[in-house]
């Protein structure tokens, strides 16, 4: 697609071109950048490019890699290529973070012999001086914070905690206030550590960046998601009313289907698509790799496991690790209910699991199910609090919903301290979500007490009883819950 645009356009004049491509971005960036559109362009990065072009203040949440920041990159290029914006600030939590992306942004404005960016310059002249191409080439300058084009447009790299107020431009024609805001990546691991860094954050950001410029001001704000507080979070609730704003929501699957075909379901598929293919912005990228690379943050980016078929093993039997922990130090111990109301024999059970977090690792101590009369909810209570006491346990997670709801107050009755948790997502889902765990032999057995609950896993989902799993799962609950997921 972009080849052809390229021929067409090539046997235009300079001025014809410029003059075509002035109110139409999506072609603009083909027709400059076509590097970065090797693969058909899926519809969702077109509705990007659309709103961007209509001048809105767009909130883009997408799944990892899905060319948000790369379209952001070149949208500021063509404000500064027609001069459609003045003072351009481009946020991020890090200083490091934003001056990195200004370098990419700089350096498309360079003339770089035999590139595909030398069409931009061949027709819009070097906009930027030539200090930093000698600088950049001679690894005397790797980053830079501000630049001021040839055509008399201000660029700067801002952190949160820099305000913008007072950073107006003076340029020979007047002055100007910052026009083009661009958020990407104002939450880090470090800055959502704490609700205070949280409140403070967000609290700057809107008083003194939002709150600091005008209404012709446009903004771009990519949500990268990472806990479940956070600037992200807290800004897309902020702004769910506002009808002003364009919001975009993708995941990887739409309708069980893949968005884009860049990406491939499976390791094996994309090593024989990229068979004989030298150039890295051209090969295709596997899901599974991805997934098992990332970690769970890879599920909660929206990234999504490998689809789940019928007989597939989520958890196989070479993930199942064991060891003897009941001699061990242990740190911090979490108890998981998945409860059961029913005394029938044939009806759910009511289980229970402990588990032991250690760094990065967590250690399955113990699996208790019970069945019949052992459900009723005192007797069962009493189990859990044995359980709680013979591990010297911090927390019990227990599943709330309906009649359930009772346990909570129960179990704080006998001095416990629980944790009330409703799911939310079906239990296939929940266990893929710890599958990356047992891949990287994160999760282990202990050798005594929890061979129930492997033989049920190993045969999950496709069995009468899946209590145990559930218990494990609500027992694993806060390696989960520190992230952010999406409800794409």
């Amino acid at each position: 697609m972009a080849n052809d645009l390229w021929t067409q356009a090539m046997k235009w004049s300079p001025a014809l071109r410029k003059t075509y491509l002035s109110n139409r971005f999506y072609k603009y960036s083909l027709f400059y950048f076509p590097e970065y559109f090797i693969f058909d362009t899926p519809q969702f990065i077109e509705d990007y490019c659309e709103a961007l072009e209509q001048w809105k203040n767009v909130y883009f949440e997408g799944f990892r890699w899905c060319a948000k920041t790369t379209i952001a990159q070149v949208y500021v290029n063509k404000c500064i290529t027609y001069r459609t914006r003045r003072n351009i600030m481009r946020y991020s939590q890090t200083i490091d973070n934003a001056e990195e992306n200004l370098s990419y942004i700089a350096n498309s404005l360079i003339w770089w012999d035999d590139t595909e960016v030398s069409r931009l310059v061949k027709d819009f002249g070097q906009l930027y001086y030539d200090e930093f191409s000698w600088k950049y080439w001679e690894k005397k300058m790797k980053r830079t914070n501000k630049f001021v084009t040839e055509n008399d447009i201000n660029v700067r790299a801002m952190s949160l905690g820099t305000s913008p107020r007072g950073k107006n431009y003076t340029a020979k024609d007047g002055k100007h206030r910052p026009d083009l805001l661009v958020f990407d990546d104002v939450d880090t691991l470090d800055s959502v550590s704490s609700k205070k860094k949280i409140d403070k954050n967000f609290n700057f950001m809107l008083q003194e960046v939002l709150w600091g410029t005008t209404g012709a001001c446009q903004m771009i704000f990519l949500g990268n998601t990472i806990y479940e507080d956070g600037i992200v979070p807290r800004f897309k609730e902020h702004i769910k009313n506002d009808s002003s704003r364009v919001i975009i929501k993708q995941s990887i699957y739409k309708k069980k289907k893949i968005v884009w075909d860049r990406f491939v379901e499976t390791d094996k598929q994309m090593n024989k698509l990229n068979k004989g293919i030298r150039e890295s912005n051209r090969k295709y990228t596997s899901l599974e790799t991805e997934r098992r690379r990332l970690g769970q943050i890879s599920f909660d980016q929206n990234y999504n496991l490998v689809p789940y078929i019928q007989w597939q093993q989520i958890i196989s039997r070479d993930m199942i690790k064991y060891l003897k922990c009941s001699d061990f130090g242990f740190d911090y111990i979490q108890i998981g209910v998945d409860p059961a109301i029913s005394e029938k024999t044939g009806s759910d059970r009511f289980a229970i699991c402990v588990t032991w977090f250690d760094w990065d690792k967590r250690y399955i101590l113990e699996s208790v199910k019970l069945i019949g009369k052992e459900k009723n909810i005192k007797r069962a209570s009493r189990v859990v609090l044995g359980l709680y006491k013979k591990w010297w346990a911090n927390r019990v997670v227990v599943e709330t919903t309906a009649y359930q709801a009772v346990l909570k107050t129960i179990f704080q009755d006998m001095g416990m301290a629980v944790k009330a948790i409703s799911p939310h997502r079906d239990k296939v889902t929940r266990v893929m979500e710890y599958q990356w765990m047992f891949e990287d032999g994160k999760v282990i057995f202990n050798t005594t007490g929890t061979q129930d609950l492997v033989d049920e896993l190993l045969v999950f989902p496709w069995w009468d009883f899946d209590d145990q799993v559930d218990g494990m799962v609500y027992s694993l609950y806060g390696e989960r819950n520190k992230f952010f997921i999406s409800a794409l």
